[in-house]
């Protein structure tokens, strides 16, 4: 069912999964499935828009039904605003994979409603890599890596990131090693009615305090 509310792009892709999966299971005839699936749209301007074109609309294909139902229901040119979003989302502090997910989700929406602003593998991958974090794009370029596929292209990438990530958190931890070694010496090196006036410091645990 297609549930009354306001349609986006991701409830309508839901929907069109929903359609071919009756058509699949169901015993309907193709040319007959659009009449059956039809009166599951709840929304009363979809059903109006229905009603008022029905016997237009039962002739279509399932394709070329779910095509006219996404002129008519989708905002205006909104597979734009998806490929803008595509070409200007930036890695920035999130997990590489989790940010390649999240644009190839939204380029699969345009695949899947065969839109024309549709990026190719090839594109999306020249977009993951003008985008990433420049640290992860200087080590990609400093790396001879060779992936014959997008799909393992995304592995290599992802595998890299994950070696970034390590070595950041490995240098941070000797910064701050470092840092508490420094202050130790500075606190020696202080005179002693310093030391003495500095507040004392409490190593008790707190469950046995007080």
């Amino acid at each position: 069912m297609l549930t009354p509310g306001r349609l986006n792009v991701k409830k309508f892709q839901e929907w069109s999964n929903t359609c071919h999966r009756y058509l699949k299971h169901s015993e309907k005839k193709p040319e007959e499935i659009v009449r059956f699936i039809a009166d599951g749209m709840l929304e009363l301007r979809f059903m109006k828009w229905y009603h008022t074109n029905q016997t237009c609309i039962n002739a279509l294909s399932l394709d070329k039904y779910l095509t006219e139902f996404a002129k008519y229901a989708l905002p205006c040119k909104w597979e734009h605003g998806i490929r803008n979003t595509l070409l200007s989302s930036k890695q920035g502090n999130k997990p590489f994979a989790d940010w390649q997910i999240e644009l190839e989700n939204l380029n699969a929406l345009l695949a899947n409603t065969k839109s024309m602003c549709c990026l190719s593998d090839a594109s999306v991958q020249a977009q993951l890599k003008v985008n990433m974090d420049p640290d992860l794009r200087a080590k990609l370029d400093n790396t001879n890596l060779i992936a014959t596929t997008f799909p393992d292209w995304i592995c290599k990438v992802t595998e890299l990131n994950e070696d970034l990530h390590e070595e950041n958190a490995h240098t941070q931890r000797l910064i701050d090693a470092n840092n508490a070694a420094c202050a130790a010496e500075q606190q020696k090196c202080k005179p002693l009615a310093e030391r003495l006036s500095d507040p004392p410091t409490c190593t008790q645990s707190p469950s046995l305090m007080g």
